[in-house]
Formats: structure tokens, C-alpha cells, sequence
């Protein structure tokens, strides 16, 4: 084997031809043998590496993020404090948080016992200022009453389905937990007049569109807290987390099949993801109320999230942990995980700032840095609230038809997000909107034939059909882009026939410069 697999990638290629992405859990005893062999080569090749060495999540489990806590504490002094999600992982260790901060009272709403409740009184918590509720967002009445019992001065919104195979596989629940609970929460906000909420977002919604449950349903939240900063009279505020190391259900998974001693299945080789630990993300929430200000919504982030780390490092790296012989297969990619990065969706005008949980178009409109220098303070993009009230108009209805099937509100979703994006990329300058073009398209490695645009249709699409009635020749100067290549990414657009017209349109933008040039010329051969 070593003669003919001397690399990862020969080993890789390997365990994928013994087990096809989709397949089932290999289980006939000789090829288990072979890819225990193999899966042991491959753990070599990547000591040999330097990896393998510590956690791959080793720097993201020991990051801090600095908390603003006498001012956070002077904010919180005598408040009532809800937060929704409060038995989830992270909303239990933000209740500890508040307790260690000396809230006056702390409530929970959370869905994880409504099964078994019989009525709506709430139990004690840990310490003698928290009541736990048992109420689903989804339940404006029953969250009425909770919030007529409590007037909560201070919300924090984490309640969500928040796996996003699973959401794909409940797409209902997801859409009406996700997006309506949502709009229930900032109605009961105003209603009761509270001063401050904030919501927890996921990096995943920095993607300028999306088709991905999950990740749908985040994005629309950010649009619905955004248009409640505009228009009422709470303070809202956001956080986007990224992979929760915590509770990561990646890592369970990988855990879980270790300690069965079955194969290890990964979505697939090359995957990466950035991770961080529940202390950063409660800190976040915290100081995230100090960043709020009237009628906007800003958020914050973790600025330094450090290298992505590979899927497989990690299942290798706890295989040889383990002490076990277990083989891994790539199972291939599910739903809710198949969109590809696409490289305009950050800003690459200074690559040492790159954040994959902020979009290009955010940092144009606005992008500080915190004092403690370790937290990106940005602010939602402006959008056509008309548009995202309009489409969710037509949503809502299908999250009531039973006989409905869940990819039609998928499909119905998808279009949300897509028409409302259009207008954030209205709302944003050629400028920026070239310059997305220009990243997202990676034109010499396109050219090389080293990278494929069919994957990034929809962003593609998205970005071209905003530009190309108001691009003109100064936008070029501005990007720095020269007539030719311009040509060039023109050539490469046009092999999407969807936006063929967009392409005739702004190649006139060239036509226009030449025929100009050509009169200068003719004008001065005259004279």
C-alpha cells in the first residue's frame, strides 16, 4: 500500500473508492481491515505533517474575550433579565453568567419541558432569583402571559433550532420556530416595553443569500430585528457565533462513534470550520448591550477566530487519542451544509482582517474595532423592509397547510431571502458591488481552469443582476479594473445565460469607452 499511496491525497482518493460518498456504514470485516490500514497510514502522513500533535481546537477551547463587566454590571443593576433558550448550553451558562452578576431576576423560557407540563406556573432554578419557564416561542399566548408575570426589562432571544441537518429534516418547525417565534418576541418586546433585546445570530447568515434552512432562517431574523431597531422603541442589538466547540455536533457525533468503536463517518476531506467556546459567546451577549444604540442594529463578533480547522484533522486526531484502531469514511455532504464559501463574501482589501462571520458589503457600511481590540462592531445592511414584509406574507400561510409538503416552504423560503437580497446589493455602491464581482469570480484561477463558477451561481447572479444598469466607467477606475479585464470577467459571466442580458448591458459600458477613445483620436488627427 505504502508503494502506491505516499500521500494523503492517494489515501483519501482510496477510502473514497472503497466507500462512494452515500454510502451505508461499511461493516464486511475485510474492508473495515483495509480502512482501519488506511486510516492509520493517514494519521502518519499527517503526524509526518506536524499535525496531530494537540486538539486542532486547541487555540479556540483557550481563547477569552474580554468582558466590559463594571459596565455591563452598572447596566444590569435591580433588572429583570429574561432569556429565551435559557436551558439550552449556552443560555444555561449565560443565567450563570447573570447570576455571578448579580441580576435581581433571571427568567428562562424554554421549550425542553413543554411536553410534560401540565400548566404554566415555572419552577425554581438554580438560586432563588431564577424561574424556569416552559413555554414555546412559537406560543404567543402562553409568552404573553410570562411576559405580563415578569416585565422584563432585559431579553436575550437565543431560542432556535439550531443544527443545521436537522433543520432540513424539519423544515417546518424550523421556519415557524426560527422566524415566527422571532417576530412574537420583538412584538412582546414592544408591547411591554422592554428596554433592551438582543438576538443570537450564527456567522452562517454573513452569506449574501442562502438556500440553506438554517442558515435562511437566521438571515431573515437579522432583517426582522434590524426593521424593529428602525421602527419601535427597544434597543436591539445582535452576536453572530460561529461553531460552537461546546456543544458541537460534529464533535459529538465523531465522539460518540469513537466510543462505540464504529467507523468514523466526516462529511468529507477539505472541510473547515472556525470554532470558538461558550465563555467567548457569553461574554459577547453581554457586551453586546453596551453596543447597542438606538435605530440600528448593530452586532458584534469575535475578531480573532484564528486558522479553520479541518473535519478530518479533528476525527483523526481523536481516533489517535482514543488509543482504538477504527477506520473513517467520508459519508458525503448532507443538506443544510452544501453551499461552498464564496470568496467575495469578505472584504479582501486587507487581507489581514478577514472574518468570514462579517460580508463585504457590512464592512463597507460600518466596521470598528472594540478598545479591547478583540471584537468586530458592524451593523446590518439597508433593505427593502416593504420587500422582506411582502414575502413573508406569503410564507407564513404555508407554515399553516399541513398537506403542504416541507419543500415547497423550503422553496418559499429561499425566495425570501433572494428578493430581499437583491436589495441590500441595491442599496450598496458599484463600487463595492464590482469589487465582490471581481473576488467572488477568482478570474486567474478561472482562466487556469482551476476553479469552477457554477457552484456560485446564485451569488454570482445576485451580484451581477444589482449592477449591471449602474456601472459605468468611473466605477471601473475606482476598482482599478482595466477595460481588458474587465472583458475577461465579462467572458467568464457569460457563460451563465441567466444573466446574459445583464452582461450585454455593462459590456456597452466598454463599447462606450472605445467609441469615445476612437473620437479623441479622430478628433486630434483632424485638428
Amino acid at each position: 500500500m505504502q508503494a502506491t499511496l505516499s500521500t494523503s491525497g492517494d489515501i483519501i482518493a482510496r477510502i473514497q473508492q472503497l466507500v462512494p460518498p452515500g454510502s451505508p456504514e461499511p461493516q464486511e470485516p475485510k474492508l473495515v481491515e483495509e480502512l482501519n490500514s488506511l486510516t492509520q497510514a493517514l494519521i502518519r502522513e499527517y503526524q509526518a505533517s506536524g499535525r496531530l500533535q494537540d486538539d486542532p481546537f486547541n487555540e479556540a477551547w483557550t481563547r477569552s474575550l474580554y468582558l466590559y463587566e463594571a459596565d455591563v454590571r452598572s447596566l444590569l443593576r435591580g433588572k429583570s433579565v429574561m432569556v429565551t433558550g435559557g436551558e439550552g448550553y449556552v443560555g444555561s451558562r449565560l443565567i450563570d453568567k447573570l447570576v455571578e452578576l448579580g441580576v435581581n431576576r433571571i427568567i428562562s423560557v424554554d421549550n425542553a419541558r413543554v411536553s410534560t407540563c401540565s400548566n404554566m406556573a415555572p419552577i425554581s432554578g438554580k438560586t432563588p432569583n431564577t424561574v424556569l419557564y416552559a413555554a414555546d416561542v412559537r406560543d404567543i399566548a402562553a409568552l404573553r402571559r410570562i411576559f405580563e408575570a415578569e416585565k422584563p426589562a432585559i431579553v436575550f432571544h437565543l431560542a432556535a433550532i439550531r443544527i443545521p441537518g436537522l433543520a432540513e429534516k424539519i423544515v417546518l418547525e424550523t421556519v415557524s420556530s426560527n422566524i415566527f417565534g422571532s417576530q412574537n418576541i420583538i412584538q412582546l418586546c414592544e408591547e411591554y416595553d422592554v428596554e433592551q433585546c438582543v438576538f443570537s445570530s450564527t456567522g452562517k447568515a454573513s452569506r449574501y443569500w442562502t438556500a440553506e434552512v438554517y442558515a435562511a432562517t437566521k438571515k431573515v431574523n437579522e432583517w426582522l430585528f434590524a426593521h424593529a431597531a428602525q421602527t419601535g422603541n427597544v434597543r436591539y442589538s445582535m452576536v453572530r457565533f460561529t461553531h460552537m466547540l461546546n456543544n458541537s455536533s460534529m464533535c459529538e457525533q465523531i465522539d460518540s462513534k469513537v466510543f462505540a468503536n464504529r467507523p468514523v463517518n466526516i462529511h468529507a476531506p477539505e472541510r473547515y470550520v472556525v470554532g470558538q467556546n461558550v465563555g467567548e459567546a457569553v461574554h459577547l451577549l453581554l457586551n453586546s448591550l453596551l453596543f447597542a444604540e438606538p435605530k440600528r442594529l448593530r452586532f458584534i463578533l469575535v475578531r480573532n477566530l484564528g486558522w479553520p480547522t479541518e473535519s478530518l484533522e479533528v476525527a483523526l486526531y481523536k481516533i489517535l487519542k482514543s488509543g482504538k484502531n477504527l477506520p473513517i469514511y467520508f459519508q458525503g455532504i448532507p443538506p443544510g451544509y452544501e453551499e461552498p464559501f464564496f470568496l467575495g463574501q469578505v472584504d479582501w482589501d486587507d487581507p489581514t482582517e478577514i472574518n468570514t462571520l462579517v460580508n463585504a458589503l457590512e464592512i463597507e457600511n460600518s466596521s470598528a474595532i472594540s478598545s479591547s481590540g478583540d471584537i468586530i462592531i458592524s451593523e446590518t445592511v439597508p433593505f427593502s423592509a416593504y420587500t422582506l414584509m411582502e414575502q413573508l406574507f406569503h410564507l407564513k400561510p404555508l407554515c399553516t397547510d399541513p398537506s403542504l409538503p416541507e419543500v415547497e416552504i423550503k422553496r418559499q423560503l429561499s425566495e425570501v431571502v433572494r428578493k430581499v437580497a437583491v436589495t441590500t446589493f441595491l442599496h450598496a455602491s458599484p463600487k463595492r458591488g464590482l469589487q465582490i464581482l471581481k473576488w467572488g469570480i477568482n478570474l486567474k484561477q478561472y482562466e487556469r481552469g482551476e476553479f469552477c463558477l457554477e457552484p456560485h451561481r446564485p451569488f454570482i447572479e445576485l451580484v451581477v443582476q444589482s449592477l449591471s444598469n449602474r456601472l459605468d466607467l468611473d466605477t471601473l477606475k475606482e476598482c482599478r479594473i482595466s477595460t481588458q479585464e474587465f472583458m475577461r470577467l465579462l467572458a467568464a459571466l457569460n457563460t451563465f445565460p441567466s444573466i446574459h442580458n445583464d452582461v450585454v448591458r455593462m459590456q456597452s459600458i466598454v463599447s462606450q469607452s472605445r467609441t469615445r477613445e476612437q473620437f479623441n483620436v479622430d478628433k486630434v488627427a483632424c485638428l
